[in-house]
């Protein structure tokens, strides 16, 4: 599988090595990073050194989505987004970015302004309008699943599944059809199970066993974001967020196993040097 992207090279996936992905958060209080990177200077340095350090792209996102979080405001995220999309741009014209947005003015900001994937935490079904600005970009769009908001997603009823993989591969199918039937090409959808997205730590555990079947169920490269999340803290102790890479180191190598196509991270030597110590002995 390849994700083909508007002018720029397609991302070849080449097993068993997943893509990385370097994640930069410009938020006051995204759950690892919140407040890091929260000006452009510093968020575009970041990034620009994820990328020399090998990323295959950058995700940026501009508005929190851990659990509880609050909606911001279409202006707030774009006035944070672009002068960082824009200072990459000059520093590293052929990057690959991403911009985790589920706002249809959010995500036509960005397109013209040179990102090349749109992340939405709601498979386009937040704003109705978010299909048509992909499509019409020809842009690349990740599709996740989640029930609920991030406000909502962690309440009782968001999370009850007689099959929790069984479940996200019939959403993420639906929504893959969908994004087709709207006029986006089939080889520039990537999809995202939605680790920690209206999901109990077994649930997540579970469709991290279940990666490899759901690779083979669904007809795009998957993208799964594992990085520091609080799944993880059952086993490293109820660590804070930003110590949580030994425990990331563990679930990414279970996922290249599965032959994951690209993988989320915050720290991308980490993930590097991870995977291709696993390929050694893959």
């Amino acid at each position: 599988m390849r994700l083909v992207l508007k002018e720029k090279p397609p991302l070849e996936f080449i097993q068993p090595l997943p893509a990385v992905f370097g994640i930069v958060n410009l938020t006051p209080d995204s759950f690892s990073d919140g407040g890091k990177y929260a000006d452009a200077p510093a968020a575009a340095a970041e990034a620009v050194a994820m990328l020399d350090a090998g990323a295959a792209g950058v995700d940026l996102g501009a508005e929190s989505t851990r659990p509880g979080a609050l909606e911001v405001p279409p202006e707030m995220e774009i006035e944070r987004l672009l002068p960082v999309i824009r200072r990459i741009r000059e520093l590293r014209p052929e990057a690959v970015l991403s911009v985790d947005t589920r706002k249809a003015g959010v995500a036509e900001a960005v397109l013209d302004a040179g990102a090349d994937i749109i992340n939405d935490v709601s498979a386009m079904t937040f704003d109705p309008r978010m299909a048509e600005v992909v499509s019409s970009h020809d842009a690349a769009v990740v599709l996740m699943h989640m029930r609920g908001t991030p406000a909502t997603m962690r309440n009782p009823e968001n999370m009850v599944y007689d099959n929790v993989t069984d479940a996200v591969g019939l959403y993420l199918e639906d929504a893959y059809a969908r994004a087709v039937s709207a006029g986006i090409r089939s080889d520039a959808i990537l999809l995202d199970p939605g680790l920690g997205f209206a999901k109990n730590p077994a649930q997540d555990y579970e469709l991290v066993k279940n990666a490899a079947a759901l690779r083979k169920r669904l007809k795009a490269p998957l993208f799964y974001g594992p990085s520091r999340k609080s799944f993880l803290s059952q086993v490293c102790s109820g660590r804070k967020p930003a110590e949580r890479d030994y425990a990331t180191a563990g679930i990414l190598c279970a996922l290249a196993a599965a032959k994951v196509e690209i993988v989320r991270v915050h720290n991308v030597p980490m993930a590097l040097d991870c995977m291709n110590a696993f390929t050694r002995v893959f």
